[in-house]
């Protein structure tokens, strides 16, 4: 759709600037002799240019009309009853009779048709700039917009190559017989050609939009007339340069170079059409241009290009000479693209939608009667009566008409948008919750420049002199506050908060010198939290935030902002207190965590030394006693009362931040001395221990926290085992490994196994399947064996029983280190 667009708006109006110029090109070399005759050449040759000036005189007419239907109707449908009536309107010229047929009654019906000329181009050019414009994405307007301004090069060339062609192949007399109707009757079919590619196109986004938001305006250019008066000025003498250079390099420079000059009609136009080439190169270059830079500064590059054309053109069009004419037309109509091409990124803008198409429209061919309706005519009066330099004095006074114009609407496009800033600003300033004001730090700045210029240290005056800081803190003034700031500093109105800053400084305030310093430093910014006094006296504390501005004339109003974190700053203080609480808290938990785990791991052995101790009695009081039983329960006393030692110094050990004791250890030896210790427990649970060491190898490990791990667990194997059959109760001992790094030490009872909601939680600190069992046992033998470097798992045997896998790293090398590194297990 965008092709078809594009081409709808470069075909549409390439086919009605073909049909505009060939009246052109005919008023300057056939339609003074055949409709206007008189006996002086240059009298018909006026005559002629005459009737080429009523068109512009119709299109303002036409542009209202167009543009009323264009702003209610829609694009797509004004375009194609502009482009039709443009072609019944040339069309119908090539018919007429000549005033030598049907005298007066030839050059009324000229005018006539001329007139329909007018009206139709009148709205075709900007409902095809309209059209390309609406539809372009960002950053291509002008670039969309520039097809509707090629299309006039396009129609120049179609138009006075047409012409060429005729004149070198028929004769001066078939010429002027009926020779120069061909180019009207051709207009037929290029209009309908225009005509099918615009049929399938679809109106505008920005077209539908405005007519979403409101109803289309009853009558657009009373509208435009009464709302957009400055903006049709603007664009009628913006316009101005493009129509009078254009018409005096073509027109005027055909009619002079033939007639006066003595060029044949052949000769002239081949250079003519050499040089529009440079129009339809300047026009893209130009577009592109205006889609980086503001338009109005490509369109006043082109004004300045019209200036220098009208001075050369006295000296270099009247040299006699085809090449400087050459040279002058082709720099002429290069500077004619830039004057030309922007216009449709510029001229639709100073408009909003709903009326865009009568804006753009009455200005453009308002602009057009002043700047091309009479161009050729008076361009031939002056070269008549004064000489070619007041036909470029002419030029040059409209290129600078048109310059002013671009130079006044690119001043009110800023002041526009910086009104629009302001507004905006204004709106954030008042509306915003957040405290926003203005000081004024004027005073201010320039003392600190006095004393820069002084070369005085300013921050070491800030710390010798008090006073200096609090003179500083007098001189930042509020001079305008939003109302969010009126209840921060506890006022009743705005007007209680202007003044002096140091209003609402507390004693020993560092606000006042930080501004300073920052300041003298000559930083962008400045943010502090401070500590603010309010009206009531109560402190708040508040992040002060000002933007130093690069101008020194805008220290006068300085932008402000203040924050109150008063709240934030009392939850952090709570925070503090709740985190000290916390931890006083976390350490009472850690203390009732080791009082689990010494209670834990001590009941073990010292339960064993006390039925060890009961048994060495009961063997002493039998009769006789015996005296070997008695010194065996002892010893195994004393081994239990040892460990039970042991353990209390290793956590006494942790407790102080002291390091394990690893050593390297042959795994089924510590297995088989845990087997050992737990003897008397095995035994008088009629449980059969079974060792299975397929692999054995040594570890590194600290012996006692590692005793305490397999005792761990063979004694929860026990406990599990209570209520299975003494023929069943069974514990398999089993070290074996798949590769040369890891060992592995399972444990495996034959009790009723553990539920499986439960086997993810048996590590949980105080997660416990025992009624009087406390939860600590498994959580603490994990966190030695990963101390280890290796880990602990659990799961169910297929045939009944749980099994506890414990993976160690093997010993290589005899180095402790080896201890720390994490094993990751996975469970057979």
């Amino acid at each position: 759709m965008t092709v078809r667009v594009l081409l709808s708006s470069l075909i549409g109006t390439s086919v009605e600037f073909y049909d505009f110029y060939i009246y052109a090109t005919a008023a300057s070399l056939i339609f003074g002799p055949l409709f206007f005759p008189a006996s002086v050449s240059s009298l018909e040759l006026i005559g002629a240019y005459a009737s080429f000036g009523i068109a512009f005189i119709a299109r303002p007419l036409g542009g209202a009309v167009f543009g009323h239907f264009g702003d209610r109707v829609g694009r797509k449908t004004t375009l194609m009853a502009s482009l039709l009536m443009m072609g019944i309107s040339t069309a119908a010229i090539g018919l007429l009779p000549t005033y030598a047929v049907v005298g007066w009654l030839a050059p009324l019906l000229l005018c006539m048709l001329r007139f329909g000329q007018g009206l139709a181009l009148g709205g075709e050019w900007t409902g095809a700039v309209l059209l390309a414009l609406e539809n372009a994405p960002p950053g291509w307007k002008a670039r969309f917009a520039m097809f509707a301004p090629l299309g006039a090069p396009i129609g120049f060339v179609l138009a006075n190559g047409l012409f060429l062609c005729l004149t070198l192949a028929l004769s001066p007399e078939q010429f002027v017989d009926w020779g120069w109707r061909v180019p009207f009757l051709a207009s037929a079919p290029l209009v309908g050609m225009g005509l099918w590619v615009r049929f399938n196109l679809v109106e505008t986004p920005e077209f539908q939009e405005a007519m979403a938001e409101a109803q289309p305006a009853n009558v657009p250019l009373v509208e435009v007339l009464r709302d957009h008066m400055g903006a049709v000025v603007a664009g009628v003498f913006g316009v101005v340069a493009c129509f009078s250079l254009y018409y005096t390099v073509t027109a005027f420079a055909l009619g002079y170079g033939t007639s006066t000059l003595g060029y044949s009609r052949p000769t002239f136009l081949m250079v003519e059409l050499g040089a529009i080439g440079f129009m339809a190169v300047a026009i893209i270059l130009a577009c592109w241009l205006s889609d980086r830079m503001e338009p109005e500064r490509v369109l006043i590059y082109g004004c300045f290009g019209t200036i220098v054309s009208g001075i050369a053109l006295s000296p270099m069009l009247g040299s006699g000479s085809l090449f400087v004419i050459f040279l002058f037309l082709a720099f002429s109509l290069f500077s004619m693209g830039f004057v030309n091409g922007p216009l449709g990124a510029w001229l639709p803008g100073l408009f909003p939608a709903r009326v865009r198409y009568t804006g753009t429209s009455i200005a453009f061919n308002i602009g057009g009667i002043i700047g091309g309706a009479f161009s050729p005519v008076a361009a031939q009066a002056l070269a008549d009566y004064s000489g070619l330099v007041a036909v470029g004095f002419y030029l040059a006074i409209t290129g600078g008409m048109s310059w002013v114009a671009f130079d006044a609407s690119a001043r009110r496009r800023t002041l526009g948008a910086l009104a629009q800033s302001e507004k905006r600003y204004r709106s954030i300033f008042e509306q915003s919750h957040v405290s926003l004001g203005e000081v004024e730090l004027a005073e201010l700045y320039q003392r600190i420049e006095k004393l820069r210029n002084d070369r005085v240290d300013i921050s070491a005056l800030l710390v010798s002199d008090p006073g200096f800081g609090n003179e500083c803190s007098q001189l930042i003034r509020f001079v305008d506050v939003n109302e969010a700031t009126v209840p921060l500093l506890g006022c009743a109105s705005r007007h209680d908060v202007l003044g002096s800053i140091d209003r609402f400084l507390p004693p020993s305030n560092d606000l006042a010198v930080s501004i300073v310093t920052a300041m003298s430093n000559q930083v962008h910014n400045l943010e502090i939290e401070t500590k603010l006094l309010r009206h009531d006296g109560r402190e708040v504390i508040v992040v002060f935030y000002i933007a130093f501005p690069d101008d020194a004339a805008a220290y006068d109003r300085v932008a402000c902002a203040m924050i109150d974190v008063t709240q934030r700053e009392q939850a952090k203080e709570a925070l503090i207190v709740a985190q000290a609480e916390l931890a006083r808290a976390s350490r009472v938990a850690t203390v009732g965590a080791i009082s689990a785990s010494i209670a834990h791991e001590v009941n073990q052995p010292i339960g064993a030394v006390v039925m060890f101790a009961q048994a060495c009695v009961r063997w002493l009081q039998t009769s006789p006693p015996d005296l070997a039983a008695a010194t065996k329960a002892a010893e195994r006393a004393v081994e239990h009362s040892v460990r039970a030692s042991q353990i209390i110094q290793r956590t006494r050990e942790r407790l102080k931040g002291g390091g394990k004791r690893p050593e390297i250890l042959d795994l089924g030896e510590l297995v088989l001395d845990v087997v050992g210790l737990l003897e008397r427990e095995t035994t008088s649970g009629a449980t059969t221990v079974r060792i299975d060491f397929a692999r054995s190898g040594s570890v590194v490990a600290d012996k006692v926290e590692l005793q305490q791990v397999v005792a761990n667990l063979i004694t929860n194997g026990l406990h599990a085992m209570k209520d299975v059959p003494d023929a069943s109760r069974e514990i398999t001992l089993q070290i074996h490994g798949d590769d040369s790094e890891f060992l592995k030490l399972s444990v495996r009872d034959r009790g009723t196994g553990v539920d499986e909601a439960n086997i993810t939680k048996l590590f949980t600190p105080f997660f416990t399947t025992k009624g009087d069992g406390m939860g600590m046992g498994l959580a603490i033998c994990k966190t030695i064996v990963e101390a280890h470097g290796g880990s602990l798992s659990a799961r169910n045997h297929g045939e009944g029983g749980a099994i506890f896998e414990i993976v160690l790293p093997i010993a290589t090398s005899g180095d402790p280190a080896a201890a720390s590194e994490i094993v990751h297990v996975h469970a057979q």
